[in-house]
């Protein structure tokens, strides 16, 4: 095993609460208002380096529930933490994605502003 997979495979010692309502929420929904509101005033380059920064983002904190899903006092809610984080990871890839096809388009036709 290689020392990369040797450290994502470390199990952690950050209350799963921190780690999942935290990181996995709050910064990730903080982050996605921000891509947010600058999809109408960046380039498509740009935006698509947010995006892959989210999606980066997003991976790490997969990880990092996946390795502090047992610093919980009942397992089940581990369990549960670790497979809604999958699926928020694939819908997070999904959105990223969608987001940018629509960004392309938006060149041509931008969302109607909110503010």
């Amino acid at each position: 095993m290689s020392k990369l997979q040797q450290v994502l495979n470390e199990p952690g010692n950050t209350p799963l609460w921190v780690v999942f309502w935290l990181y996995g929420v709050v910064v990730s929904h903080v982050l996605f208002g921000l891509i947010m509101v600058a999809f109408n005033t960046v380039n498509s380059a740009l935006f698509a380096l947010m995006l892959l920064s989210f999606v980066a983002y997003t991976a790490c904190t997969l990880n990092a529930v996946w390795r502090n899903a047992e610093n919980v006092g009942e397992p089940m809610y581990g369990q549960i933490a670790r497979y809604l984080t999958v699926a928020w990871s694939i819908n997070a890839v999904l959105v990223s994605g969608f987001l940018f096809l629509s960004h392309l388009n938006a060149v041509v036709s931008p969302l109607p502003s909110i503010f």
